[in-house]
C-alpha cells in the first residue's frame, strides 16, 4: 500500500500541463490582451480628439479676441474695401491711434488662415497652422448713433483619425463711432 501511495504521489508531482490546459490559458491570455489593446486604442483616439479641440479653441479664441479688440478701437468700417456678408469675408477698419495718427487694419483669409495687416503692410497670421478657417463672415451693424461688426468664425481640423470643428461668434461696437 505504501508503494501504491508513493507511485500515486510521484505521478501527481511529475505531472505536467496538458494540451487542453495550455489552449485554455492561451485563449484567456489572447482575450485579456485584446481588451488591453482596445482600451489603449480608444484612449489614444480620445486624447487626439481632445488635443485637436483644444488647439482649435485656442486658435479661434485668440483670433476672435484680436479682431474684436482692433474693431473696438477703430472709428469706422471702410465698406469700399470690405467684403461683408460673404464667406470668406474681408474687413477693413479705419481708426486713429493714441498719437493721433490714422491707420487702417484689414482682416482676410488666405491659405485657410486669418491674416491681419496694418496700413497695407505684410499680413501676419492670427490663427495657427493646426486649424483651418472654414468659415469667416463679417456683418456691419449701423444705427444713427453707432456702428458695430458681428463676426462668425468656424475653425476645423484633422489630427490622425480625429476631426473636429468649432464655431465662434463675436460682436464689437466701434469705439470711435459713438
Amino acid at each position: 500500500m505504501l508503494a501504491t501511495f508513493l507511485t500515486t504521489k510521484k505521478h501527481f508531482i511529475n505531472r505536467g500541463v496538458t494540451l487542453i490546459e495550455t489552449i485554455i490559458y492561451i485563449v484567456l491570455l489572447v482575450f485579456v490582451m485584446s481588451l488591453i489593446v482596445q482600451t489603449l486604442v480608444a484612449t489614444s483616439g480620445v486624447y487626439r480628439n481632445i488635443k485637436l479641440t483644444r488647439e482649435l479653441e485656442s486658435s479661434g479664441t485668440i483670433a476672435m479676441e484680436s479682431m474684436l479688440r482692433e474693431i473696438r478701437n477703430a472709428s469706422s468700417v471702410v465698406v469700399s474695401e470690405s467684403e461683408l456678408l460673404k464667406n470668406p469675408g474681408v474687413l477693413t477698419v479705419f481708426g486713429i491711434d493714441e498719437d493721433s495718427n490714422s491707420y487702417s487694419i484689414t482682416f482676410d483669409v488666405s491659405s485657410s488662415t486669418i491674416r491681419i495687416s496694418k496700413n497695407g503692410s505684410i499680413p501676419t497670421a492670427l490663427t495657427s497652422s493646426s486649424g483651418v478657417v472654414s468659415y469667416l463672415m463679417f456683418t456691419q451693424v449701423a444705427t444713427s448713433t453707432s456702428e458695430g461688426v458681428r463676426i462668425e468664425l468656424e475653425m476645423s481640423g484633422v489630427l490622425g483619425l480625429a476631426s473636429s470643428s468649432e464655431r465662434f461668434y463675436g460682436f464689437s461696437v466701434l469705439r470711435g463711432s459713438y
